[in-house]
């Protein structure tokens, strides 16, 4: 009998934690899921130029790492390849990311909630390894038990759920028949973060106006402004704009990288490790008259089409599969893994209500200011400061509506 064996990913995000002590193996942690952030990207955008990118490295590590406490041989190998996991000395893996999920997460305040919870779903017919279930202590996670032969009420468990940790946002994270008889074990992480900008922006001077799919086509939207002081690089020889705008604490931020000739292509060919290294690396203070988008995203992503290409084949093969470190069945394999991501970018940041934020000023004030105006395809990343973990990644491509020709503005 087939055993599905799904990994759901829910990340909610509504578009800021403590300064950390850092390991050595949490920075290792951190470069390696940094590299595997950049290399699933890179697949992602394959094939289609114009369609907006998003999603969660950490919340689809957390998952993949889950399931990897559970797999052995090959299985485990590829996992560890691709997700850059063998980087990490002495199998300390699984406590350096528990560790740092830990000092990332479950924070909340009136400037930021920054909420990540694990549950596996295991059916009721079958036998978890108590040594599995301890293991997941490391990422707060515990097991859970449901009648997959009964699977509206299943549906209902796992939803109630995922609506209970995304805080209402995701209410029906599977469908009726997104589980069935042969449904062995769901493992979900789901992923809440809401924050408010540390500037925010004024509603009133938000204004509709043209975003540049390309040169000659574009679709009218409505675009925030703000002059404020931010961080500010341009790599001459990518014609690339690079801005850091901070959320409320300053822990986390959201860059933003925009070529100015277009050629965002060019600048994806570019992206690697060392690179966006060194150009956060060229950030500094300036004075800025910035316009950026307000944009809602949605995204479901089948990433078993796509971890493949990054060398995890035995997870979705029944026969090579090995998770026998899971459960008391020799055929379990994965049949998907579904990874969904909402990101709301507004005035405010987030549903929160405002805050006073107190400004630091720079040494030096630009009497013209520098002119960000994304009004054409970028790529977006939200990151931890401290640990420079990528939490979110994403490529802003065109916003809803029709596309129109510039005689039509």
């Amino acid at each position: 009998m087939q055993f599905l064996y799904a990994i759901v990913m829910i990340l909610v995000l509504d578009a800021n934690a403590k300064i950390i002590d850092t390991s050595e193996h949490v920075e290792k942690l951190s470069e390696a899921n940094i590299e595997f952030t950049l290399n699933l990207y890179k697949n992602l955008i394959e094939g289609d130029p114009m369609k907006n990118v998003m999603f969660s490295p950490v919340s689809i590590t957390t998952a993949l790492a889950i399931a990897h406490l559970g797999a052995k041989g090959n299985t485990a190998k590829q996992i560890d390849d691709a997700f850059m996991f063998s980087k990490i000395e002495d199998g300390r893996f699984h406590s350096a990311f528990g560790e740092l999920h830990g000092l990332l997460f479950d924070k909340a305040s009136e400037k930021v909630t920054a909420k990540s919870s694990n549950r596996v779903f295991a059916d009721k017919h079958i036998t978890v390894f108590e040594d599995y279930q301890d293991s997941l202590s490391v990422y707060s996670a515990t097991v859970e038990s449901v009648d997959f032969k009964m699977p509206k009420s299943a549906v209902k468990k796992i939803n109630d759920w995922s609506s209970d940790a995304t805080n209402g946002v995701i209410k029906s994270m599977l469908e009726e028949d997104g589980v069935n008889n042969d449904t062995a074990l769901l493992i979900i992480n789901a992923l809440y973060f809401r924050g408010n900008w540390d500037y925010e922006f004024d509603e009133g001077r938000t204004k509709r106006r043209p975003f540049y799919v390309s040169k000659d086509k574009a679709v009218e939207t409505s675009f925030m402004f703000q002059n404020e002081h931010f961080k500010y690089a341009y790599i001459n020889e990518l014609t690339l704009q690079v801005l850091e705008m901070d959320y409320a604490g300053t822990d986390y931020s959201m860059v933003l990288l925009m070529p100015e000739n277009f050629d965002l292509a060019k600048v994806e060919a570019n992206l690697n490790h060392a690179n966006l290294t060194k150009w956060l690396s060229a950030l500094e203070h300036e004075s800025v008259d910035l316009t950026i988008p307000k944009f809602k995203l949605e995204e479901t992503l089948q990433l078993q089409e796509v971890l493949p290409k990054m060398g995890v084949t035995d997870l979705f093969d029944r026969q090579a599969c090995d998770l026998t470190g899971i459960a008391n069945r020799n055929n379990l394999f994965v049949d998907q893994i579904v990874h969904k991501t909402v990101l709301d970018v507004n005035e405010q940041g987030s549903e929160a209500a405002a805050t006073t934020s107190v400004r630091t000023q720079c040494d030096s004030v630009a009497f013209n200011p520098i002119s960000f105006v994304a009004d054409h395809p970028f790529l977006w990343a939200i990151r931890h400061r401290q640990s420079e973990l990528l939490i979110f990644m994403g490529r802003f491509s065109r916003p809803e509506g029709p596309l129109l020709g510039h005689d039509e503005f």
